[in-house]
C-alpha cells in the first residue's frame, strides 16, 4: 500500500494530467505529455495515429506479455454554430452529465468561457431538464467570430481538495487511470516483472473505442487489465443502488453493459488472480457488476484476450467536477504491480 505521506504527490500528478484538454479524437496534447513523462523509464514509446501512448517494459519477444489499458481521453463537446449575438452552441463529446453543466466554467481552445444559465427569477417550468441543444457557451464576445467550427470545448481546470485523501477535479476520468500508468510505470523501471507489459494511454473511449482496439491488436498482449473512472453509491441519492463507495479500494469489475450487444465480462481466472494478489498483499477491493457503463475493456471480446477491469470509484461521473479517493488510486498501483510480479495466471476455460 502507498503510504499517506505519498499521497500528496499522487494528487499533484492527477491535477496536472486532468489540466491538460484532451475530449476525445483530440487527445494529442495528453498524448505528448504522457509520452514525455514515459520516455525515461521505458524500453521504448510511440504515438500511434490515433494518439494512443504506448510505452514497453521489457523485450519485444521471449516473455509473457501483458497490457494495462487506462483511456487518456475526457468527456467534452465542440463548437457546432457560433450565434450573431456571441455565444456558441456546441455538440457534446462523449456521454457528458447534463444536469451538471449549466453555470459551468469551460474552456473553448485557449479560451475561457461559461456554459449558461437562465437566471432564476426568470425561471421557467421545465428548466432541470437540460438537452444539449439548450446550451449556450460565453465567451468574450470580441473573439467568438474568430471560433472555428469544431474547436474543443473542454472543462475549465480546477482542483478542491476535500481534507487530507479526497479530490475533486474536472476529468479524472480518466486523468486518475492515467496517474496510475505513470506511478506504475515507476515501480516497472525500479522492479522489472518477470514479464514484457505494455502500458497504453488509449485514445477514443467516451466515443468509440477504437483507440484501445488498435493498441492491442498491435501488441498482442497475452491478456489486459483495465483502470478506469466507475461508479461509487455513497451518496444520499445513490445509497441502496450498490455498495462501491470512495475509500474502500479499487474495484474489480465483474460485468458491464449498456444496451443491445454493448456488454463486456471479465475473465474470470483473471479476475480471481487480482482477488487473490489483493488479499495476499493486503490491499482492499471492491466487486461490482454495472448496468450503464461501458469501458474499453469491450474491444477485447472480439479479439480473444482475456480481460479484468480495475475501476478507480468516482462521484459526479462526466460532470464538471469528479470525486476520487486518492487512497483507491494508490491502491490501484500497488495491486497492479504486485499482479505483475505474481506468478502468471491459469487463464484455462471449461
Amino acid at each position: 500500500m502507498i503510504s499517506p505521506p505519498d499521497l500528496p504527490a499522487l494528487r499533484a500528478q492527477i491535477i496536472e494530467l486532468a489540466a491538460i484538454p484532451g475530449p476525445a479524437g483530440h487527445e494529442d496534447a495528453i498524448a505528448r505529455h504522457l509520452a514525455g513523462r514515459l520516455a525515461p523509464l521505458a524500453d521504448a514509446v510511440t504515438i500511434d495515429a490515433l494518439a494512443n501512448v504506448t510505452a514497453r517494459f521489457g523485450p519485444e519477444t521471449g516473455a509473457p506479455r501483458v497490457a494495462v489499458v487506462a483511456h487518456s481521453d475526457t468527456v467534452g463537446f465542440l463548437v457546432k454554430r457560433v450565434d450573431p449575438a456571441g455565444f456558441l452552441r456546441v455538440v457534446a463529446v462523449g456521454g457528458v452529465n447534463l444536469k451538471a453543466l449549466p453555470g459551468a466554467a469551460v474552456q473553448v481552445g485557449p479560451h475561457p468561457g461559461v456554459i449558461g444559465v437562465r437566471a432564476q427569477h426568470l425561471a421557467r417550468p421545465g428548466d432541470l431538464t437540460v438537452e444539449v441543444d439548450d446550451l449556450a457557451v460565453e465567451i468574450d464576445p470580441a473573439l467568438a467570430p474568430a471560433i472555428a467550427i469544431a474547436t474543443p470545448v473542454t472543462f475549465a481546470p480546477r482542483a478542491v481538495a476535500l481534507g487530507e485523501t479526497m479530490l475533486a477535479s474536472p476529468s479524472l476520468d480518466n486523468r486518475a487511470g492515467c496517474a496510475v500508468l505513470l506511478a506504475l510505470a515507476a515501480r516497472l523501471r525500479a522492479d522489472p516483472p518477470p514479464c514484457t507489459v505494455f502500458l497504453i494511454a488509449s485514445a477514443q473511449e467516451e466515443t468509440t473505442c477504437a483507440g484501445a482496439a488498435h493498441a492491442l491488436a498491435r501488441t498482442r498482449p497475452d491478456y489486459a487489465l483495465f483502470v478506469d473512472g466507475t461508479l461509487s453509491y455513497d451518496t444520499p441519492e445513490t445509497a441502496g443502488r450498490g455498495a462501491v463507495r470512495l475509500g474502500g479500494g479499487p474495484v474489480l469489475t465483474a460485468y458491464l453493459y449498456v444496451s443491445g450487444l454493448n456488454g463486456w465480462h471479465a475473465h474470470p481466472g483473471l479476475r480471481a488472480h487480482l482477488a487473490r494478489v489483493a488479499a495476499e498483499t493486503g490491499l482492499p477491493v471492491q466487486h461490482d457488476a454495472v448496468h450503464g457503463l461501458m469501458s474499453d475493456a469491450r474491444v477485447t471480446l472480439p479479439l480473444a484476450v482475456p480481460s479484468a477491469l480495475i475501476g478507480l470509484p468516482l462521484r459526479g461521473k462526466h460532470a464538471p467536477l469528479e470525486t476520487v479517493d486518492l487512497r483507491d488510486v494508490a491502491a490501484a498501483v500497488d495491486l497492479l504491480a504486485a499482479a505483475l510480479h505474481a506468478p502468471a495466471p491459469d487463464l484455462s476455460r471449461g
